[in-house]
């Protein structure tokens, strides 16, 4: 009997060690998952490796929402788990954010739909509320197109964010670009979008037709003119300095020596004049593929708007013009002080002859070296009031013009607000004219495409992360018991 017994028992070993082998696995399946449940209830930031650290929330956009205080809900509804994740950022920078994940599809909610005011075919969407205002993204409002490299580009972070500002403000700025008489009509709608991105609010206007600068007006902006102002036109905009309003004014050197007269008398309000000759860089460091009316000027690295442009780098300015200023005693009359936002280089030169084809100063070139080619004017107008200016002596740096580099074609072309900080420095020159500080900074752009899964891809690379360690580890055991019975 004993030894039937031992026989059973010698028979059955290998069931006991499959049992053992199979209960290890086991529980180093549960711990591998209670671990991993554990870590994903801790909500644990990930490590960002990237370069451009395309998964983090920017320096610029802590900046801007340190400061809020009233309470965000940030809704998503259907939205993939990489922008959840990257929604649940701004809850973990800021306490009074909140995010919601609303796994259901927006589409299964007819009563949403109408209320946000979405179509049918909107799937998935982000409802981003404070109090009674609302703000409303969906996929194409994270996505832009990128005019120099012509590729798509995420921006994701930028209309969350910029969506935030928005519903936390208690009114939005309210920009209008002035339409009639204007060189390059309907080429600054890059810049219209950016500054809509940055919680504006930007109408067309055309002060014939209406008459007078609009009451809720915070900037008015004069681009480049192919004809004079009326002198109706004038008497409305000097009427809108008078009582405090500001401007953004982009107007190019007057090579076709147009009478601008109108204009002129606005201009003199400030005690300013925009040169007629272009500046021209003779450094070949100082300009863009060796174009001389292409140049990277000095930028101010003290002021408010451009402090943090001359940090990062610089702008392009494209057959600019030069900024030149009334005497000191005509300025102090006027009641106007002066601040230089970007200058040329001292290599640089201003030519009136414009059938010379030189990229080399020659006689009949002046010295334009340090000239002002943007600067930031104040004017006084009573104890408690002022106009600000903030002008430049060009406009086609923030147009969508296309600038040829090298030949015509269009892999060798960028829009003129495509260069460097361009789009930077006139979005600053209208926050610091709409008295938003906080906005005024360096914005991120990656500058490239990102890859984001979808559902169903995201479930795949889910099912591998998982499934590839527990397969290591069965391995392991399998191997470990086959030579543990060979020897």
């Amino acid at each position: 009997m004993k030894k039937i017994l031992e026989n059973l028992a010698e028979k059955t070993k290998w069931l006991r060690s499959a049992f053992i082998t199979v209960l290890l696995i086991a529980i180093i399946v549960a711990i591998y998952f209670g671990l991993n449940l554990w870590v994903e209830s801790l909500e644990l930031t990930d490590i960002d490796l990237t370069q451009e650290k395309l998964y983090s929330l920017s320096q610029e956009t802590k900046d801007k929402i340190n400061n809020i205080t009233q309470d965000i809900t940030i809704n998503l509804y259907g939205m993939d788990s990489a922008i959840v994740d990257y929604a649940k950022l701004y809850e973990k920078q800021n306490s009074h954010i909140h995010c919601v994940d609303l796994t259901e599809n927006i589409a299964s909610r007819p009563d949403l739909q109408q209320e946000y005011g979405l179509g049918n075919s909107t799937t998935e969407a982000i409802v981003i509320e404070a109090g009674t205002r609302k703000k409303i993204l969906t996929y194409t409002d994270l996505y832009s197109y990128d005019y120099t490299t012509y590729e798509q580009i995420d921006i994701t972070e930028q209309a969350i964010t910029n969506a935030i500002i928005d519903v936390n403000l208690e009114k939005n700025p309210k920009i209008y670009m002035m339409t009639n008489h204007v060189k390059y009509a309907g080429r600054y709608q890059i810049l219209t979008e950016y500054l809509k991105n940055e919680a504006n609010e930007v109408e067309d206007i055309d002060l014939l037709v209406s008459g007078a600068v609009p009451e809720d007006c915070d900037v008015l902006v004069i681009t480049e003119l192919k004809e004079d102002i009326t002198a109706y036109e004038k008497d409305l905009i000097v009427n809108y300095i008078n009582q405090g309003g500001n401007l953004l004014i982009m107007e190019g050197p007057n090579v076709s020596g147009l009478d601008l007269t109108n204009f002129q008398a606005v201009l003199d309000v400030y005690g300013v004049k925009i040169s007629t000759g272009i500046v021209y860089e003779e450094s070949s460091t100082r300009t863009i593929n060796g174009y001389a009316n292409i140049m990277l000027p000095n930028v101010n690295a003290s002021n408010e708007i451009t402090k943090y442009i001359a940090t990062d780098g610089t702008i392009a300015l494209i057959d600019s013009g030069a900024i030149e200023y009334q005497s000191d005693e005509q300025l102090e009359t006027l009641g106007v002080t002066v601040e230089n936002l970007v200058t040329a280089s001292d290599t640089a030169f201003m030519r009136t002859d414009h059938t010379q084809t030189s990229v080399i100063k020659t006689d009949k070139d002046e010295d334009a070296s340090n000239k002002p080619l943007a600067a930031s004017i104040s004017k006084k107008i009573n104890d408690t009031q002022s106009s600000e200016l903030v002008i430049f002596a060009g406009s086609v740096f923030a147009s969508d013009l296309m600038i040829n580099l090298n030949g015509n074609s269009q892999a060798n072309s960028v829009v003129g607000i495509g260069f460097y900080n361009n789009k930077d420095i006139v979005i600053n020159a209208v926050s610091y004219l709409t008295e938003r500080k906080d906005n005024i900074t360096i914005r991120k752009d990656t500058g490239m495409v990102t890859y984001t899964a979808t559902q169903a891809e995201h479930q795949i690379i889910q099912a591998i992360i998982t499934a590839l360690p527990v397969l290591v580890i069965v391995i392991g055991i399998i191997i470990w018991q086959v030579r543990r019975r060979k020897k």
